[in-house]
C-alpha cells in the first residue's frame, strides 16, 4: 500500500472506531478509493469496513463486500478477517430476517474469533447470537450473551463495544416490558455515543428509545424524538432505522386516531421495507395496517393485511426454522465441549508424559500405590453412588405413581367440569332458539329481521351440535357411552342423512347423487351411531366441497355379501399425504379449508372412527390432492 493509501486508511479507521466525520456512504466513497492500491490484509479490511457500512444502505452489497473478505481472508488465512466477514454476513441476513443463515456465519465467526483468541470480535460476534434470541422474542437468552460480551468490553476498556452492548441490553430489556432497566442501559448508550461523537449510534439509539417511550405509553415524549431525529435517519440512509422509524410514527398516530397519518406512515415503512427485503419490520407493519383498517371500520382491508401478515410471520420463524436454529445452538455447545474435553485430554496426556519421562523410577512406587488407592476410592464411591441412585430411583417410581394417581384425578375433575358446563349450557341455548321461534311465528318481519332470527337459530343449533360432540368425545374417553347392538337398515339410515342435509347443500348449490341398493342390507350395531358417522361425513364433505359440484353417496355389499362399504364422495380439494396422516385425530389443522366460511370443532372425524371401531367396522379416506376426497366405511353385512 502506498503511503498516500495508508494515510488515507488511518483516517477512514479512526471515523469507523469514533464515529467522528462522514456519513457511512461518505465512508464507503472514500474506501472504494483504496480498493486498487491495496492488498493482502489490508485489502480484506477495507472489503469488511465496506461491507459493514452498508449493512443498513444496501443489504445485497454487505454480503456481496463480506464475500469477498472471506475467501481473500481463507486463501491468507487471515482470522480477523475471516471473524468479521462472517458476523457482517450474519447481519445482513439477519437484516433480511434470514435468521438461520445468519446463526450459521455467527457460529461460524464465533469459532474463528476463539481459534485467534480475538476477545473484540468474540464479543460482537456473542452480541450478534444474542440479537437472534432478540428477534425469537427469548430475551432471557439474549441477555445471557449480551453480559458475557459486557465483561468482555469493561475489560477491554472499549467504549465503542460497551455502548454497544448497553443497546442490546435495553431492547432486550424494553422485550420483557422492564422499562426502567432498558431505559437505564440505552440512556447509558447515548450518552457514551455523544461522548464519542457517534452520530450513527446517537441516530440509532434514539429510535430505540423512542419505541420504549411508546410501550412504556408516553406518546407525546416518544413523537416528538422521532420527528426530531427523522432527519438525521434520512441523512444517513439508513433504510432499516428509517422503516422502523415510519412505524413507530404509525403506532403514535394509531393511538391519537389520526388514521390517515398512520396510514400515510406505515405505507412509507411498508415501501422501504418491500425495497429493501427488511421482513421483520414488514411483518410488524403488516399487522398495525390491519389494526388501523380496522379503526377505520374497512374490515376487507383490515383482513387483507391481517392475512399478509401472518404469511411474512410464517416465512420468518416457521416450525422448521425455529429447530434448525435451535440445532445450530445445540451443536455449537456440543462442538465447543468436545474441543475443551479434547485440548483438556491433550494437556493431560503430555503431563503424564513429562513425568513418566523424568520421573519413573523414583514415582514408580508411589504411581502404583497411588493407583491402587484410587482404585479402592472409586469402589468405594461406585458402592456409595449406586446405593445413592437406587434410593433416588425407588423414591422417582414413588414419586411417579403419586403423580400419575393425582393426573388421573385431575383428568376425572376435567370430564365431570365438561360435562356439568355442557349440559348446563344446554338449557339456556335452547331457551334461546326455542324463543326465537316462537316470536318468529307470532310476527311478521321484513327479510333483514327475518334473516337474523334464522341466524340465531342456526348458531343455537350449531352451538348445541358442539355441544353433543364434545359430550360424545367426553364419554368416549370414559367409555361410559352406552351402546346399543340392533340389526340397522343402512340405506334407511343413509337416506335419513341425505334428506337431512338437503338443505345445507342448497346452499351451495350442492347435487346428491346416491346408490343406495334395491334391497335392505343389515350390519349390527348402534344405529344412532351409525347416523352420527354418517351425518359427520356428509357435513364434512359439503364444507370442503366448492359450489356447483356433486356429492355422491353409495351403499356397496362384497365378499358374496358378508361385507358392506359406505362411501362419501365429493368433488373437494383433495388431501395432502400429511392431511391423511392426522385426519382422524382430534384438533387438527389441515391444509385443506372450508370453501364457505363453515366452522369446524376438529372433534367430527375423530367420534366417527371411534363409534365405527366400537362397532368393529372400519374407517379409511381415499384422496389424490386436487381431485376430491372419498371416505368409506365397512362393517360385517348380516342377513
Amino acid at each position: 500500500m502506498t503511503k498516500l493509501a495508508l494515510v488515507l486508511w488511518m483516517v477512514i479507521a479512526s471515523q469507523s472506531l469514533f464515529g467522528q466525520g462522514s456519513s457511512p456512504l461518505e465512508k464507503i466513497d472514500s474506501l472504494h478509493v483504496l480498493l486498487q492500491s491495496s492488498s493482502h490484509k489490508d485489502l480484506v479490511d477495507i472489503y469488511n469496513e465496506i461491507s459493514w457500512n452498508y449493512r443498513n444502505i444496501h443489504i445485497d452489497s454487505t454480503i456481496y463486500y463480506a464475500d469477498k473478505a472471506y475467501e481473500l481472508s481463507t486463501s491468507l488465512n487471515y482470522p480477523l478477517g475471516l471473524s468479521k466477514s462472517l458476523n457482517f454476513k450474519g447481519v445482513a441476513y439477519r437484516n433480511q430476517s434470514n435468521f438461520l443463515k445468519a446463526l450459521s456465519c455467527f457460529f461460524d465467526a464465533l469459532k474463528h474469533a476463539e481459534q485467534s483468541r480475538n476477545l473484540v470480535q468474540i464479543s460482537y460476534t456473542l452480541i450478534n447470537i444474542g440479537n437472534i434470541y432478540v428477534f425469537q422474542t427469548n430475551y432471557e437468552g439474549a441477555i445471557d450473551y449480551f453480559e458475557k460480551a459486557l465483561i468482555n468490553a469493561n475489560k477491554l476498556e472499549d467504549i465503542d463495544l460497551i455502548a454497544y452492548c448497553h443497546v442490546n441490553l435495553g431492547r432486550s430489556y424494553v422485550g420483557l416490558k422492564n422499562y426502567i432497566d432498558g431505559e437505564k442501559h440505552l440512556k447509558h448508550a447515548l450518552e457514551l455515543r455523544i461522548e464519542q461523537k457517534n452520530d450513527e449510534g446517537i441516530t440509532i439509539t434514539r429510535v430505540d428509545l423512542a419505541n420504549l417511550y411508546i410501550l412504556d405509553g408516553k406518546y407525546d415524549r416518544a413523537e416528538s424524538l422521532l420527528l426530531q431525529n427523522l432527519k438525521d435517519v434520512k441523512s444517513l440512509s439508513h433504510q432499516t432505522t428509517l422503516a422502523y422509524s415510519y412505524l413507530n410514527l404509525a403506532k403514535i398516530a394509531l393511538h391519537k386516531n389520526d388514521l390517515n397519518k398512520a396510514k400515510k406512515y406505515a405505507k412509507q415503512s411498508l415501501s422501504v421495507c418491500e425495497a429493501n427485503r427488511i421482513k421483520k419490520i414488514e411483518s410488524d407493519i403488516l399487522n398495525l395496517l390491519s389494526s388501523i383498517y380496522e379503526a377505520d371500520g374497512n374490515a376487507t382491508q383490515s383482513l387483507y393485511y391481517l392475512q399478509q401478515f401472518i404469511i411474512q410471520k410464517d416465512s420468518i420463524f416457521n416450525e422448521e426454522s425455529t429447530r434448525k436454529i435451535e440445532s445450530l445452538h445445540a451443536s455449537y455447545a456440543a462442538e465447543k465441549k468436545e474441543a475443551e474435553t479434547k485440548f483438556l485430554k491433550q494437556q493431560t496426556e503430555l503431563n503424564l508424559l513429562v513425568i513418566h519421562r523424568q520421573k519413573i523410577i523414583i514415582w514408580l512406587a508411589v504411581i502404583i500405590s497411588i493407583l491402587f488407592l484410587g482404585l479402592a476410592i472409586t469402589a468405594l464411591k461406585a458402592a456409595k453412588d449406586r446405593k445413592k441412585m437406587t434410593f433416588q430411583i425407588e423414591k422417582q417410581k414413588e414419586d411417579a405413581f403419586k403423580h400419575n394417581n393425582s393426573l388421573i384425578d385431575l383428568n376425572h375433575e376435567k370430564n365431570n367440569l365438561i360435562r356439568i358446563l355442557s349440559h348446563d349450557l344446554r338449557a339456556p341455548i335452547n331457551n334461546v332458539k326455542g324463543l326465537t321461534m316462537v316470536h318468529m311465528s307470532n310476527h311478521n318481519f321484513d327479510k333483514e329481521d327475518r334473516d337474523m332470527l334464522d341466524h340465531i337459530v342456526t348458531e343455537s343449533d350449531r352451538l348445541l351440535n358442539m355441544i353433543t360432540k364434545i359430550l360424545n368425545v367426553e364419554a368416549l374417553e370414559e367409555e361410559t357411552k352406552n351402546y346399543r347392538s340392533d340389526k340397522i337398515n343402512v340405506a334407511f339410515v343413509a337416506e335419513q342423512v341425505i334428506d337431512n342435509y338437503r338443505s345445507a347443500g342448497k346452499q351451495k348449490n350442492i347435487q346428491f347423487t346416491y346408490d343406495l341398493g334395491k334391497k335392505a342390507r343389515h350390519i349390527l350395531g348402534d344405529q344412532l351411531q351409525l347416523h352420527q358417522t354418517m351425518e359427520n361425513l356428509m357435513s364434512n364433505a359439503i364444507k370442503f366441497s366448492p359450489k356447483n359440484t356433486t356429492i355422491h353417496v353409495q351403499i356397496t355389499s362384497f365378499e358374496n355379501d358378508k361385507k358392506l362399504r359406505i362411501s362419501f364422495k365429493d368433488q373437494g380439494p383433495g388431501l395432502t399425504d400429511e392431511d391423511k396422516s392426522k385426519i382422524f385425530k382430534k384438533f387438527q389443522t389441515l391444509s385443506a379449508k372450508p370453501t364457505g366460511d363453515e366452522q369446524s370443532t376438529g372433534l367430527g372425524l375423530s367420534i366417527a372412527k371411534q363409534y365405527v371401531e366400537q362397532m368393529e367396522g372400519a374407517i379409511w379416506v381415499e384422496s389424490t390432492y386436487g381431485e376430491g376426497t372419498t371416505f368409506h366405511i365397512e362393517f360385517a353385512q348380516v342377513q
